[in-house]
């Protein structure tokens, strides 16, 4: 996921805040803390965001692998390191030790042949 933090906490989305779930009941309270105002597309259409998407640099986001890259508690760290944390993660909780074959779940939990 990707978190761009832009003044005014102007964003490229929003949380609706749905009944659900997680959700039982939709206040007003509740829906200011989750409701960000949308980066508009120019200044012409601007309401009142200071950033604009074609205002960034050559009117695009950054490319993905020139981002920072935080862990879970928001430390700068690396794709390598976070790689290595979840492999030490379940190593911990599920005993495995191969490396795990990319986008194969049951790999990835070591329950592979268990069906």
């Amino acid at each position: 996921m990707l978190y761009p933090n832009y003044p005014d906490f102007v964003s490229l989305s929003t949380n609706h805040l749905e009944v659900g779930s997680h959700v039982k009941v939709r206040t007003k309270e509740k829906q200011e803390l989750f409701l960000l105002p949308l980066m508009e597309l120019s200044a012409a259409s601007m309401r009142s965001s200071t950033v604009n998407l074609l205002d960034l640099p050559w009117s695009r986001l950054p490319l993905w692998d020139a981002l920072p890259v935080l862990n879970l508690t928001g430390s700068i760290t690396s794709l390598e390191a976070l790689a290595a944390a979840g492999q030490s993660r379940r190593t911990e909780l599920t005993g495995c030790t191969n490396t795990p074959v990319m986008y194969n779940a049951h790999d990835l939990l070591c329950t592979e042949g268990l069906e």
